[in-house]
């Protein structure tokens, strides 16, 4: 069996951020809303697997603590809206992101593992985020983002083979690639975006000053 934990009550009644978890995991996660910062954090105090978090868009969300598996994150706020979240975990496997509505994305993992993430943000016009920090770990990331303007950057080490599709929109993709071997493929890559690589800007203007890790085109999945 599922618990289902709000956030929090809005005004007109309905729950903020929603936490669903199997219920033998309910004692893995505390749940403490720093209200100062306008943030709910989930602390994970022991490894938890098949978590399935709901954002709404109206409160932060910060993960934090000891392992994920197949975790579920979905954004369902609307349009105008941001749905922003933390994740600061040890370890996170086949982390599942999706957004459901039009609501924008600002995913931030500044720090732990992260072990072959699929995220699919809106199709429509919304501007999104997604950013890995200095102390992260990304390995074979999935990534679709929709429309809007979007930013996606790899400051951390990179492993396995990464795929990005942007979507339309001038879109910014930047990797400061700290170290591993990682490789990079971007499916969608046209002139209305920019990738920076180490502090060198690339366009269609000048691909070849890509590094070999790096590829354009198809999907070869």
């Amino acid at each position: 069996m599922a618990d289902t934990i709000g956030g929090g009550i809005n005004e007109d009644g309905s729950l903020q951020n929603t936490l669903v978890i199997d219920e033998k995991y309910a004692e893995s996660i505390d749940i403490v809303g720093l209200e100062n910062a306008g943030v709910t954090e989930l602390a994970i105090n022991s490894p938890v697997k098949d978590v399935e978090i709901g954002l709404k868009g109206d409160v932060d969300t910060a993960v934090a603590g000891a392992r994920l598996a197949f975790a579920e994150i979905v954004n369902e706020a609307p349009a105008g809206e941001t749905a922003s979240v933390t994740i600061a975990v040890t370890k996170a496997k086949k982390l599942d992101f999706t957004t459901t509505g039009e609501g924008a994305t600002d995913l931030s993992v500044p720090e732990g593992r992260m072990m072959k993430p699929t995220i699919t943000t809106a199709e429509g016009d919304a501007e999104d985020s997604i950013s890995f920090g200095i102390a992260s770990t990304v390995k074979s990331a999935d990534i679709s983002t929709g429309g809007g303007n979007d930013t996606i950057v790899f400051d951390g080490r990179m492993k396995g083979r990464s795929i990005i599709s942007t979507g339309d929109g001038a879109d910014v993709i930047e990797v400061n690639r700290r170290s591993g071997k990682g490789k990079l493929r971007i499916t969608d890559f046209s002139s209305d975006d920019t990738l920076i690589v180490d502090g060198v800007t690339i366009t269609t203007d000048n691909l070849e000053d890509a590094p070999k890790w790096i590829k354009f085109g198809g999907d070869p999945r």
